[in-house]
Order: C-alpha cells, then sequence, then structure tokens
C-alpha cells in the first residue's frame, strides 16, 4: 500500500511544475488506464495515474469556476458563510466561503472562496464577523496574480486557497440573524481583554482571530521572525496535544487506569475542541489528520512505522484538500516533523539535550526552504526562535488555554492571571524591539544564497562520511555563482518591464548596474509594488548598485513607492518629471551608462501627464523608448524635438486613446509595443483604437502576459512573456483576457 501512497504524493507533488493539464479525453483514458493498473495491481504505476487525474480534475473544476466569473459581466448573486475579516478605517476586506454562485452550487468537500471588500463609507454600513452566513450581491473580477520574476507568488497562493474571484460587496443580508456559539464565545473573551495592551496577541493564540491585533504589532513579528508563532498552525495544536496527553496520563496514574489509549483518545478531543475554536482552519485540520494517523499506529502496537502513519495523512490530506500542495504550511509542516523524527532517531538520549537539537535542527535545517517560499529569513530568528518556542510551548500557550477556561467559567476567575501574561507579552515585545532596531540582518533570496543554503547543510551531513574528497567537491559549488557571474557578455542588458496591475514599474539591469524607471502604485492599505516587486527583482539580479532613479510624473500609480526606493537607495541619481508633487529636478540632456545612452526628453507644456520624463536607452542597435503618460500634444512636441525610429517601447498612458497619435506611431515606427495595462482593468486599457493603431508591432499587455523581460545585445533582442515561459506552471496561466 505504501507503493501507491508514495506514487500518488510524488504525481500530486509534481503539479506544482505542470507547464498545462490534461485535456477531459486525456482524463478519461487515464481513468481507465487506472482501472486496468489496479486490477494487474501495479501500484507504482496507478498510484502515479491516481494523482495525475485526481489533480487535473480538481484543477479543471477550479477553471470552471473562473470561467464562470470571466465570462458575465453583471452582478452575482451569492450565498456563502464568512471565514475571516479583516478591518483597517477604509473598508472591511472579507473572506467568504461560497455555497452558491448564482445557479451554480459548490461540491461539499471542496468549496471555493472568494475575497470581498466591505466599503465603511456607507451610511447603512455594518460590520460583519466570522461564522455569519450571507445572501449577497456582489461585483466580481476572476482571482488573477500578477506574474513576475522575483516576489511573492500570488498567482499559487490562489489556488492554494481555493481563491476563484475577488470584488466589491454591495448589498447582503444575513441568512442566520443569531450568531454562532463559537461567536458568543469569542465576544466574551474580547470583552475580558480589550482593556490590556497585549490583547490581540493572546486572542490571536487562544483562537485564531487576529482583530485585536494591531499592524505595528504584526510587523515587528514578522520582521524579527516570529511572525509564525501568532499564526495557529500545527505547532500550537502540538502543544495543546501535549499538555493534555500530560494531564490524561497524570489522570489516568491517580485513578489506576493503565490503558495507553485513554491519553491519547482525551489529546485527541483536546486538539478537536481546539480546532473548532480556532473555525476549523485548514491548518490546524491538517495538523489534526497527521497527529491521528502518527496516534493511531501507535495506538495498533506499530510505534516503528509512525512514518508509514505521517505518509497515509499526507495522502489523506491531499485527498481532501487537494490544493494543500500549493500551500506553503503544508511543506512547511511535514519538513518540520521529518525533522523531529529524524531527531528522536538519531540524536542524544538526555532530554534537555535533545530539546535543544530539535530547536537547532529546525532553525538550520529549515532556513533553505524559509529563503526558498518566503525570499527573507531574519538572521536573528534561528536564536529568537530557539527562547521564543520553549516559552510559547512551556509557558504561553499552556497558560492562555487555562485562561480561556476560566473566562468560560467566570471571568473573575481570570482576573489574576491575565495581568501576568499581559507582562510577558510587554518584555518579549519590547525585547523584540530592541533587538529589531539594533541587530536587524536578513538574508535575501538572490540565486546564489538559496544555492548555499540548499547545498551546504546537505553537504555537512556528507562531510560526515567522505571527509576528505568533499572539500574539493565544496570549493566547486562555491566557485559557481562567481564563474556564471564572469560568464555575462558586458555588452548584454535586461529589461524588465513588470505586472504591477493599472500602474508602470521598469527596471533596467546593465554591468551589474540598475536603473529604475517608475515604481509602480501603492495602495491605502500600506502596500506597494515597489516592495513587493521591486525591491525582490533588485535583490535577485545581485544588483551592485542601483545608478539612477527616474520618476515620470507624481500620479500614485508611477510613483507610488518613490520614497520607498529612494530611502533605500540614497545614492542613486534622480530624475523628475515636472510635477508639483515632485521635487524640482527635472530630467533632460543625456549621458552615458555604461555602453548605453540614455537621452532624456520633458515636453513644455506643464505639469502632470504632459510633463512626464521620457527616456530613451539605447546601444549601437537597438533603442528603448520609457514613455510615461504623455498625450497627443506631448507627441508631437517630442517628434519635433527630434525623437524618430525606436525599436521597443512603452505604449503612452497605458494604452489609452488621448495617447499613441498616429503621427507618433508612424514616426517611431517601433517593432515591438509594451502596454502597461493591470488585467480586467475598469479603464478597458489598452484601448481597442490603439491596439489597432499599433498593427504592424508585436503587441504584449502586462496585465495579459505578465511582466515582461527584454535580453538585448549588441546583435539582437529577445521578448519573454513571464506568464507564459516554456516553464511556466498551470495556475499561472488559466487567466485569458
Amino acid at each position: 500500500m505504501n507503493a501507491f501512497l508514495l506514487a500518488s504524493l510524488l504525481a500530486m507533488t509534481s503539479s506544482l511544475f505542470w507547464p498545462s493539464l490534461l485535456s477531459l479525453p486525456l482524463l478519461y483514458v487515464s481513468f481507465v488506464a487506472l482501472l486496468a493498473l489496479l486490477w494487474k495491481r501495479k501500484l507504482w504505476a496507478a498510484g502515479f495515474i491516481f494523482g495525475v487525474c485526481w489533480m487535473t480534475s480538481h484543477a479543471l473544476y477550479y477553471q470552471s469556476w473562473l470561467v464562470t466569473i470571466q465570462q458575465k459581466t453583471a452582478n452575482f448573486s451569492i450565498i456563502g458563510e464568512v471565514l475571516a475579516v479583516d478591518n483597517n478605517q477604509y473598508w472591511q476586506k472579507v473572506t467568504v466561503e461560497l455555497h452558491h454562485l448564482d445557479a451554480q452550487t459548490s461540491i461539499a468537500l471542496w468549496q471555493p472562496k472568494l475575497t470581498l471588500y466591505h466599503s465603511r463609507s456607507g451610511k447603512d454600513f455594518v460590520e460583519l464577523n466570522a461564522g455569519q452566513t450571507i445572501v449577497a450581491e456582489v461585483k466580481l473580477k476572476p482571482a488573477f496574480a500578477s506574474i513576475n520574476p522575483a516576489g511573492f507568488n500570488y498567482a499559487r497562493w490562489l489556488v492554494a486557497k481555493s481563491v476563484i474571484g475577488r470584488g466589491k460587496l454591495i448589498s447582503y443580508r444575513l441568512l442566520e440573524e443569531r450568531p454562532s456559539f463559537r461567536e458568543l464565545g469569542l465576544k466574551k473573551i474580547v470583552n475580558s481583554l480589550q482593556h490590556y495592551s497585549y490583547a490581540g496577541e493572546m486572542l490571536a493564540l487562544m483562537s485564531g482571530d487576529k482583530r485585536l491585533l494591531s499592524l505595528q504589532h504584526k510587523q515587528l513579528y514578522q520582521q524579527t521572525g516570529l511572525g509564525h508563532l501568532f499564526v495557529l498552525s500545527g505547532l500550537h495544536l502540538g502543544i495543546v496535544a501535549f499538555w493534555s496527553w500530560l494531564l490524561a496520563k497524570l489522570l489516568s496514574a491517580i485513578l489506576r487506569i493503565h490503558h495507553q489509549a485513554v491519553p491519547i483518545i482525551f489529546s485527541l478531543l483536546c486538539c478537536l475542541a481546539f480546532c473548532w475554536l480556532a473555525n476549523w482552519q485548514l491548518s490546524m485540520m491538517r495538523a489534526l489528520l497527521m497527529y491521528s494517523c502518527s496516534m493511531l499506529f501507535i495506538v495498533l502496537g506499530n510505534r516503528r512505522k509512525v512514518v508509514s502513519g505521517l505518509i497515509l495523512s499526507a495522502f489523506l490530506i491531499l485527498l481532501i484538500w487537494p490544493f494543500s500542495v500549493y500551500n506553503n504550511g503544508f511543506w512547511l509542516s511535514y519538513l518540520a516533523v521529518a525533522i523531529v523524527l529524524l531527531c528522536l532517531w538519531l540524536g542524544p538520549k538526555n532530554k534537555l539535550a535533545m530539546l535543544v537539537l530539535i530547536q537547532l535542527a529546525i532553525g538550520l535545517l529549515m532556513m533553505p526552504l524559509q529563503v526558498l517560499l518566503f525570499g527573507l529569513v531574519p538572521s536573528s530568528s534561528l536564536m529568537l526562535n530557539l527562547v521564543a518556542v520553549p516559552l510559547f510551548s512551556l509557558v504561553l500557550v499552556p497558560a492562555l488555554l487555562l485562561l480561556m477556561l476560566l473566562i468560560g467559567i467566570n471571568s473573575i476567575l481570570a482576573k489574576p492571571l491575565t495581568p501576568f501574561i499581559d507582562g510577558i507579552f510587554s518584555y518579549l515585545y519590547h525585547s523584540l524591539e530592541w533587538l529589531d532596531a539594533n541587530l536587524s540582518v536578513s538574508l535575501s533570496s538572490s540565486s546564489i544564497v538559496i544555492g548555499l543554503l540548499l547545498i551546504l547543510p546537505l553537504c555537512a551531513l556528507l562531510m560526515l562520511f567522505y571527509r576528505q574528497r568533499l572539500y574539493w567537491v565544496l570549493l566547486l559549488l562555491l566557485l559557481l555563482p562567481s564563474s556564471s557571474r564572469l560568464s555575462l557578455v558586458n555588452g548584454h542588458w535586461q529589461v524588465y518591464v513588470l505586472d504591477v496591475g493599472q500602474g508602470l514599474a521598469v527596471v533596467v539591469s546593465h554591468q551589474g548596474e540598475a536603473l529604475i524607471y517608475d515604481t509602480g502604485p501603492r495602495f491605502r492599505s500600506g502596500f506597494s509594488y515597489a516592495e513587493s516587486v521591486v525591491l525582490p527583482l533588485i535583490a535577485e539580479l545581485r544588483t551592485r548598485r542601483v545608478d539612477s532613479i527616474v520618476i515620470s510624473h507624481g500620479d500614485i500609480d508611477h510613483a507610488g513607492g518613490r520614497e520607498v526606493l529612494e530611502q533605500t537607495y540614497p545614492q542613486a541619481k534622480r530624475y523628475y518629471g515636472r510635477d508639483k508633487r515632485l521635487p524640482e529636478t527635472y530630467c533632460q540632456g543625456s549621458r552615458k551608462w555604461g555602453k548605453l545612452q540614455l537621452d532624456f526628453y520633458l515636453a513644455d507644456l506643464g505639469d502632470g501627464n504632459n510633463g512626464s520624463c521620457v527616456l530613451k536607452i539605447s546601444d549601437s542597435k537597438t533603442s528603448l523608448l520609457l514613455t510615461g503618460d504623455i498625450e497627443q500634444l506631448a507627441e508631437q512636441q517630442l517628434v519635433k524635438a527630434g525623437l524618430n525610429k525606436i525599436n521597443i517601447m512603452l505604449s503612452p498612458h497605458h494604452g489609452s486613446n488621448s495617447s499613441s497619435s498616429a503621427g507618433f506611431i508612424d514616426s517611431l515606427s517601433p517593432e515591438v509595443v509594451i502596454h502597461s495595462s493591470g488585467a480586467f482593468n475598469r479603464f478597458n486599457f489598452p484601448h481597442n483604437a490603439v491596439l489597432n493603431r499599433y498593427g504592424q508591432s508585436t503587441q504584449y499587455i502586462t496585465g495579459r502576459d505578465g511582466a515582461i523581460k527584454l535580453e538585448i545585445d549588441d546583435r539582437s533582442y529577445q521578448v519573454y512573456p513571464y506568464r507564459y515561459l516554456k516553464l511556466s506552471p498551470w495556475y499561472q496561466q488559466i487567466i485569458s483576457w
């Protein structure tokens, strides 16, 4: 049976890299082949085909929901349960588990989700709470992700969370007016804690509800590498399992009950109650299933086959929640469990030494995966977790569980314990503030760092057995990054037109330096494409320094991240268009940048769009024009100023019909035109008339094609749309436009 399970897991995991999905006819043929292989008891082959069929069927079902939303322009009526609510001063961000979308009903084991924004500006605004069931009218777009060469993989996250759409909550009514028993209990806890400074931390660890946790506190915990401790996961369920098992063991000894199943069953019941309190969060359910399968083998007397229990639990998780394979938490949980098992098998017998070894092993061996998944690991997180995890495991979480029990019985009983817990959090928070201010160093997710972090732990283990021979191997591995840098031809330069929604951001890389043209938008929520896309790309490119920052004009979709970039690269030269919102360091003249020529153009037509800084970058053969938001009058001036034949250009103003005049296009005669326009944008850019006027050019749209990479050398150039690269996985390609 293990052969079937392992082959299925291998096939399901491989879906992370599938460039496309099986068609329905191929899926049918595969299903017939599966039955034949099961009949012949070819378990490895049958398991692999089962995994392929299972993931393909769910992926096709996911796509069908997206197509349903994409093809309808009118509003939708939905019925769904509110899973989570995120509040700020402008809106509520509501995650809804969908039961009905118009006439379409979701299946029981796989219910898609919507992300809805509920404006606070309306007079009739009423806050929604988790656990409520609503009937609503919503305006939806299909769930789509910006595709960029660096930064957070949002496309995979959408699939992992089964999010099929996002949009605006227009109106709603509650299907069940009475709040759930869980919500009533949470309100009682909130009322007891809300006067304490660290009520948010306490409530988050009790129930996973972050309504009281401030943004400032969240950011500090993330920066110091302790954010995972405030997200309920397998770690917290493990703490509950351990303490409930210990309590049951103690009671069994007092009552002289010697059956080993009793503490395990009691522990499982406590874990089940904790999952209910956490509103059945998927991470908790996965951990509960892992724990249950492992304990099943222990109860059956097969202690040495706990690994078989983990394999079975992984199979069951992907059978029930197949998209867990795209979830970072799934991989982190299983790697952590594997490390613990390895330490228990090979580690010392002394329990204190074993605890230290487990903490160090988890910190060291999980760092490569954390860098690979998240792109940033604070250097101090290893030592902090070595202290914080035992603190949470042995003191804070048990104390909070006791506090929750006391609040449930009578709030007065909890009063002596609450200030003690609040004081511990106060000491922890102020210590983290000091550490963040004085010892903050981090590792970026460049290819060198990722490579070394993945290679060195393996090499360290191999050196235990082949010490002398491995020194030469290590030396060669360490020299690979530097040799790859030496192999670059100095005449090469790369241009990245980034997918930043309805905005513009361009990064040009040349001879180890970078030029940034515009920053992409910043939103009221605090999200900035400069921080989430531009900075990770600069790190990924191994850039020695940023030579120049060019801001075309002051609109927030072009200059939203200006302050972030200027603070990050204070030595960079700065060029601005004519705009009252920008410093008066206007772009003008020409200069050399390595082997490239930079020519700046600025129309004399006042501020704003027509005051955009236009930049022409060229080598001996290829020229690129970055146009900002200039409109037709500015276009005419620039042509009169001598701007002519161009190989590659960005369409002005995202493809607006107020720009890209016929005379301008005829003068430039571009071979390639890139429209920086967001998918499904409300302006319908690029305009159809503009697309027709550029009919003689090869055209790309960032919202449709993802970030566009240009590889340019002295002889030619190549264009690579990131959404449709040969190795792009299927979930990055599912949005057609």
